[in-house]
């Protein structure tokens, strides 16, 4: 330093350090006084000259010590002072004063502790300090607290092991309540506009709840200021937009939480108990007087239940006609499985969803469709005595399709509910669109093997060589010839290509000279042939195959036709509607005279000559207007044989419960008419109710079973002709609001 004043460390009286400006003492290389200390710091403190010789901590664990006392901050030695950090003592002595100052700091090392010489013993000090660190701690009172923890902890593990049922409820206060669920669920998605989504997607639980506290009013009032509009009657305690008083209880911030409880845990961990419920005296007590409960409720308008129009299945359904037997209504009407399962696994309740599922098609067989399989739930008396006598339908695969012979014959089917439903859409795909000039020079082409046909030349040769016909001589058995077209005309006679009036259905029929000589397995066939795949095919009918092997034979050798199929781009494609032959070519009326069937195939086929061409040359064509179904089938009057207007009645201009059951939309065309739009009623709101509730499932105020009949209306159901006359109950029925004023805290 340029003041002369010097710092020197000695031990044992030699030097080993000295400095004019300042020292650090540590345990690190580097430092001006390295220490062989295991308690020390790596850099201890530092000794410096500052008008007067003072040490400073530099903040070490241990600290340093000066006579005694830790050294905070940076403290003035004086002669005869000891400094003491970790194990090591230094001893102080000023020699001089001012700048002329010298302190020498005799070092002494290892002061606190003893060391007993020998190879592998550990009784000393610098062992014990070791066994100290790695066991409780150093100090009696850390390693008593230690050790307390040590034993807490333990406990605890066990606690987390053993008794799960008691951490569970302290750890989940249960699913929250519909509505709120809802909101999660929609801030969840991010697809909901609604505000109250947006709050709850911006600050998750503390949308709710204040951390430490719970819910406050503040909370709620975010999405539930509504509550506190002016002569709202929706809300008892904020009727003029500020918290009223409540007997008993202190209005602050969480005051909405004395009534209100979210989570559905157990009781204890909810906000407010149990026993406030219906508890009407509570609040509303008058010193010396009873609570009128009837005058309370005057007070009160009633509640004003929303509605909203619903689309809806125009059914025809004689309630009357079926309560009057003494049919409970649980026999057609049953709880989805899907929402019963998602109720017993704790999930929010939907209010949009239905709690009842579509009553199937088997329900109404068993009653209404002869040797129909009976109802697992319906007592073999009741069956019998439910039987309908005037009633009987003779279709049974009605909404099961009985394995593909009913609606999929003709109509695509589509997943609705996990389930496949047929609507009026027929069945499409794709075929060739073809001139009867390209149909001529491209469609049914068919090659087959050279024959020596030695018979039928003996027979008209008379004489003549074989080179008078093939000029070159060479007759190759079994060597292809090109693709040629068949001739429809060298196999029937020529008149029957365009048969008389009356003779159609006998061509078609013929089984040797007709139509299914060739074409049998249209019999079986369920379904067109798609574009790519057309070509003449060698007939799979044993007495097709027969009348062919007259002339397409060569002695014991048969030939066979091979089709040749023609690709077909894009632009000669078209969608067309699929049709299954073998319902029509089997049916009774194919061929039968008086039927839309009686021409047979010729009711749907003719034959069309190309250009320049002639009859031999002509061609199969479908004739026109053959592919509008609706020409036979317009009113299904063959299903069931019009059974089906007892349920689907067609009124003008309403679209009836089928087409609304196959969500075809207004504006479609099927069958020849526009689809109207779909019939719309008045649906109560959304409002959380759920047949599977506690509430809702259990008995009723006089301890009987709830049924149907406490919230329905027996009369108007029984009354109702059509489903849409059913009467829907709602929240403003006097017995909801009476039961929910005895078994729940307030109505609304």
């Amino acid at each position: 330093m340029s003041n002369g004043a010097r710092i020197t460390v000695e031990q044992n009286g030699a030097a080993i350090g000295t400095s004019e400006h300042e020292l650090v003492v540590g345990t690190r290389t580097g430092c001006d006084v390295v220490l062989d200390d295991p308690v020390a710091a790596d850099r201890h403190c530092r000794i410096a000259w500052d008008g007067a010789f003072t040490v400073r901590d530099l903040g070490s664990v241990t600290g340093t010590w000066i006579d005694g006392k830790r050294a905070l901050a940076a403290t003035e030695l004086t002669t005869g002072s000891e400094i003491v950090l970790g194990v090591t003592r230094l001893v102080v002595r000023i020699d001089g004063k001012g700048n002329a100052a010298r302190l020498v700091l005799d070092l002494q090392r290892h002061a606190f502790w003893w060391q007993k010489p020998g190879k592998g013993v550990f009784d000393n000090d610098p062992d014990a300090m070791v066994r100290a660190e790695v066991d409780f701690g150093r100090f009696p009172a850390l390693r008593l607290a230690n050790r307390v923890a040590a034993v807490a902890a333990l406990v605890l593990l066990l606690g987390a092991i053993l008794l799960a049922a008691v951490w569970q409820p302290l750890a989940d206060a249960g699913p929250l309540l519909p509505a709120h669920a809802l909101v999660q669920q929609s801030a969840a998605r991010d697809d909901d506009p609604h505000a109250a989504a947006r709050i709850a997607a911006e600050q998750g639980c503390n949308a709710c709840h204040v951390p430490g506290h719970g819910p406050t009013a503040d909370k709620c009032m975010q999405c539930h200021g509504d509550l506190a509009a002016e002569a709202t009657w929706r809300h008892p305690w904020l009727g003029d937009g500020k918290l009223a008083s409540l007997p008993g209880v202190e209005v602050d911030e969480a005051f909405c939480t004395t009534c209100h409880r979210d989570h559905q845990g157990d009781d204890w961990l909810q906000p407010v108990g149990r026993a406030r419920i219906g508890d009407c005296a509570g609040c509303h007590a008058v010193a010396g007087a009873a609570v009128d409960r009837a005058a309370l409720l005057a007070k009160v308008p009633p509640p004003r239940a929303g509605t909203r129009q619903r689309p809806f299945a125009t059914h025809t359904f004689p309630h009357d006609a079926h309560l009057g037997a003494g049919m409970p209504c649980t026999i057609c009407h049953g709880l989805d499985a899907d929402v019963r399962a998602a109720r017993a696994r704790g999930a929010p309740d939907d209010p949009d969803r239905r709690d009842f599922a579509a009553v199937p098609f088997a329900t109404c067989a068993s009653c209404h469709v002869p040797d129909a399989p009976p109802l697992a739930n319906v007592a073999e008396a009741d069956r019998v005595r439910w039987r309908a006598k005037d009633h009987r339908w003779p279709v049974t695969w009605h909404g099961t399709d009985d394995g593909g012979r009913g609606c999929r014959q003709c109509h695509a089917g589509h997943e609705r509910d996990g389930a496949t439903a047929f609507g009026p859409e027929l069945r499409t795909l794709e075929r060739p669109l073809a001139s009867v000039d390209q149909h001529a020079a491209e469609r049914a082409r068919y090659v087959a093997g050279r024959r020596l046909h030695e018979a039928e030349f003996a027979a008209h040769a008379g004489g003549r060589g074989c080179g008078e016909c093939h000029l070159r001589g060479a007759i190759v058995p079994g060597a292809p010839r090109p693709a040629r077209p068949f001739r429809h005309a060298l196999h029937l006679a020529m008149a029957a290509l365009r048969p008389a009036p009356g003779a159609a259905g006998a061509v078609s029929t013929d089984d040797r000279g007709g139509c299914l000589s060739c074409h049998g397995d249209r019999k079986q066939a369920l379904a067109l042939r798609p574009a790519g795949e057309g070509g003449y095919a060698w007939p799979t009918d044993a007495a097709a195959q027969a009348a062919c092997r007259t002339c397409h034979a060569d002695g014991d050798r048969e030939v066979v036709l091979q089709p040749t199929p023609v690709a077909f781009a894009a632009d000669r494609r078209r969608v067309a509607a699929d049709f299954p032959h073998a319902a029509h070519v089997g049916s009774a009326a194919f061929g039968a005279a008086g039927s839309a069937l009686a021409d047979g195939c010729f009711a749907c086929h003719t034959f069309a000559a190309p250009t320049g061409g002639d009859d031999l040359q002509a061609v199969p064509v479908v004739k026109a207007g053959v592919a509008d179904c609706t020409q036979c089938h317009g009113g299904h009057d063959h299903v069931g044989g019009g059974a089906c207007r007892q349920c689907h009645p067609s009124v003008p201009g309403r679209s009836n419960s089928f087409l609304v059951s196959a969500r075809l939309p207004a504006g479609a065309m099927v069958a020849g008419r526009v689809v109207p739009a779909a019939p719309t009623r008045s649906w109560p709101s959304a409002n959380g109710f759920s047949h599977l509730s506690p509430g809702h499932s259990g008995d009723d105020l006089a301890g009987r079973p709830l049924t149907c009949a406490h919230c329905h209306d027996e009369r108007a159901t029984a009354a109702a002709k059509t489903i849409d006359a059913v009467p829907v109950p709602d929240e403003s029925l006097p017995t909801c609001r009476e039961c929910h004023l005895q078994r729940q805290f307030h109505w609304r």
